[in-house]
């Protein structure tokens, strides 16, 4: 074959007619996906460049996913119709396409997990255990597939057959894992303390856990189609169409963040407290639960308190730590506070009011 380092007993499994039927349409299919893909992504951009100057980490995770699947896509597809020889460069640089695309969909999803959560050391340490995890089944990829490709030896050929797929059953587990367990803070943290309005993306989440867990079990199905090779045609398609669901998972968070509350028991933020001041200006907010405490329930003096949850388009994602007066303005975010009434019912006549900050976590586009 003259490739590098491919053995001279290498055996070229030229695909018929039907594999690269097959294989075309997959990526004409692909290609389209991908354009509508990378139109939605260049909005997110725009839209963080915008109010940012510069881009994030998710926005870079998106981009990078993106190139994978359409590296992978041009690569593979010019490999099974002849255009390229077998070597070991080109399965090496389509095992480096495919690591960014599965870390880069992981991390997109754990960023999406990490709105929901308070605790900064068990975000990392879901950030690192998954890169860690994914890494090391990466790397095992690397010395498996690739002398499988080059045909080594029939035992790393058989252990690739069994591999290959064990490692797609985990990629896929972890996937659903993660999307279950965003679906369960949603429905703990936000819909039971009274924002209704998240639960069209607590269904919307369920509905793309199958389409997810779908996209799988096909691809894994497809490993035993045609002459071996044709399975690696239907990994852009798949990527493309995760990725393609989580900025739509981006767009449905943002507006929902921005939407009113059906049923909310507490007024926004944005409506005006007696004496004609608001609470700090926070747009957007909406009730996430309110209880009346007081310290003696025959005072008329108490405190009464209410966890928000708003949508502030003065939020520096790279700057959790900043407020939205001070600062670099940023994207569009979802931060949480509780608001403190100190109530004085002594003839209505004084009422005060404060908003002390709590968090604010990270943004979405």
């Amino acid at each position: 074959m003259g490739g590098f380092l491919v053995p001279d007993t290498y055996v070229l499994h030229a695909p018929d007619n039907t594999d690269m039927n097959v294989a075309s349409i997959i990526w004409g299919i692909s290609l389209a996906a991908g354009v509508f893909t990378a139109s939605k992504a260049r909005k997110q951009t725009w839209g963080v460049y915008k109010r940012t100057g510069g881009f994030n980490s998710y926005i870079i995770m998106v981009w990078l996913s993106w190139l994978g699947s359409s590296i992978i896509g041009i690569i593979s597809w010019l490999y099974l119709w002849g255009s390229i020889e077998t070597s070991f460069w080109l399965f090496f640089f389509l095992l480096v396409a495919w690591v960014f695309q599965v870390q880069c969909i992981i991390q997109i999803i754990i960023n999406r997990i990490a709105l929901l959560m308070r605790d900064r050391k068990i975000v990392n340490r879901m950030i690192w255990g998954c890169a860690i995890g994914l890494g090391i089944i990466n790397i095992s990829v690397f010395c498996i597939w690739i002398p499988a490709r080059l045909q080594i030896s029939p035992l790393f050929i058989h252990i690739n057959e069994i591999w290959d797929r064990v490692e797609k059953c985990i990629f896929c587990l972890m996937d659903v894992a993660l999307n279950i367990y965003f679906v369960y803070l949603v429905r703990s943290r936000l819909i039971s303390n009274g924002l209704t309005k998240y639960t069209r993306l607590f269904k919307f989440n369920l509905f793309m856990i199958f389409v997810s867990m779908s996209l799988d079990i096909v691809l894994i199905g497809v490993m035993s189609l045609g002459q071996g090779f044709i399975y690696v045609q239907f990994h852009p398609l798949v990527y493309i169409l995760k990725l393609h669901i989580e900025l739509n998972m981006a767009d449905l968070i943002g507006k929902i963040v921005k939407s009113e509350n059906n049923g909310s028991s507490y007024p926004s933020s944005g409506n005006k407290q007696s004496g004609g001041k608001s609470t700090g200006g926070v747009r957007g907010a909406t009730n996430v639960g309110a209880n009346n405490d007081s310290n003696n329930p025959g005072d008329p003096r108490g405190f009464r308190m209410a966890t928000l949850i708003t949508a502030n388009r003065e939020f520096d994602n790279n700057h959790p730590s900043s407020s939205s007066g001070g600062g670099a303005k940023g994207m569009m975010g979802i931060q949480k506070t509780t608001e403190v009434h100190h109530v004085i019912d002594e003839d209505n006549e004084s009422r005060t009011s404060s908003t002390t900050e709590l968090q604010k976590d990270y943004a979405m586009v």
